[in-house]
């Protein structure tokens, strides 16, 4: 069965505010958004969204990329690089 994913890219800027991650949160959901690719992520800790894992690479300079995805999609195969510049991963199914 083919399957299509939504797939958002989006510079945050390093935004920590609980009140703007929520909105971003609201929004992943309201567009039905499977897997975000996120640039400059500045704090990995407080960038959590329900409904997905996130696959996170803070660089050097404390700065980096995150990979947010549903939790019913796999992903496999993971690769960083050290100035968090760029993360890669491999989905190929969902999870039923």
């Amino acid at each position: 069965m083919q399957y299509t994913y939504r797939i958002l890219t989006f510079n945050i800027n390093g935004i920590e505010s609980h009140n703007r991650i929520r909105m971003l949160e609201e929004f992943f959901h309201r567009h039905d958004v499977d897997i975000a690719l996120l640039q400059e992520v500045t704090d990995s800790d407080k960038l959590v969204c329900k409904g997905y894992h996130s696959t996170i690479n803070i660089g050097t300079l404390g700065r980096g990329t995150t990979i947010l995805h549903k939790i019913n999609i796999q992903l496999h195969r993971i690769e960083r690089i050290p100035s968090g510049r760029w993360a890669a991963v491999y989905f190929d199914d969902t999870l039923s």
